[in-house]
């Protein structure tokens, strides 16, 4: 069995996405997808099929998206490492992939076991927790249990509060504010982020301004949404 370039071509990926060149992304992954089947090298294969999974999503495409989780979750649990933590965060990212094309249910399932797969190695205050549980919050919004999906997002808050990843707040408070409790109030909060002169404006800051612009449109702060919108721009002009 040969090897691929698996960093060079992680790499390559990322510097694609923060450039905002998302088109060529897919043909990239998969190219790459296709000459580790060919080598043999297994484990290429589910790291290229994990990025899959996060571009499809992205990029709305379910017929492929769907396809990308069912081949990373067969081929995770082929290798063994469905409890591993790098497993743990393969499941969250297929399960993310999943509620993203309304399968809640079996996303839901996916999260649990992503759980199970942290628990068994990863202290309570992990950063990666938050991802977990804004996820699995954001089901129960879905599903209308409101109080459910707070109780997730103040979890993700507070493991948040110590990791450092300012975006990642800004979005919990974004989502939280569109649970419809205190919605002034915590969207205040995420533009106290976005408006910090400490905060890096990366490809990260651009991709999370995109996103939560149409929070602060909908609450009716439309010309901060378009500040947003516009900082997201010039970061993908100059790059």
């Amino acid at each position: 069995m040969s090897k691929i370039p698996l960093h060079e071509v992680i790499a390559l990926s990322d510097h694609l996405f923060n450039a905002g060149k998302r088109a060529g992304i897919g043909t990239h992954l998969r190219h790459w997808l296709n000459e580790a089947q060919m080598a043999g090298d297994r484990e290429s294969e589910l790291s290229i099929l994990n990025e899959l999974m996060g571009h499809y999503r992205m990029s709305n495409d379910p017929a492929r998206g769907l396809e990308a989780v069912a081949a990373g979750v067969k081929l995770l649990d082929e290798l063994h490492q469905a409890e591993t933590v790098s497993g743990g965060t393969i499941l969250l990212n297929a399960a993310t992939a999943l509620q993203a094309f309304g399968r809640y249910d079996e996303a839901e399932e996916l999260y649990l076991r992503a759980y199970r797969a942290y628990t068994l190695h990863l202290p309570d205050k992990d950063g990666r927790f938050a991802g977990l549980f804004n996820n699995m919050a954001s089901i129960y919004a879905a599903k209308g249990d409101i109080d459910t999906a707070e109780a997730y997002y103040l979890e993700a808050m507070e493991v948040l509060r110590d990791s450092g990843k300012a975006m990642d707040m800004a979005v919990t408070w974004v989502n939280l504010a569109q649970l419809g409790r205190d919605t002034a109030n915590c969207l205040e909060r995420a533009r106290a982020i976005f408006d910090d002169a400490g905060i890096v404006r990366d490809g990260y800051y651009a991709h999370t301004c995109l996103k939560c612009a149409p929070a602060f449109a909908g609450a009716g702060e439309v010309d901060y949404a378009e500040v947003l919108t516009a900082r997201a721009g010039e970061f993908y002009e100059s790059h």
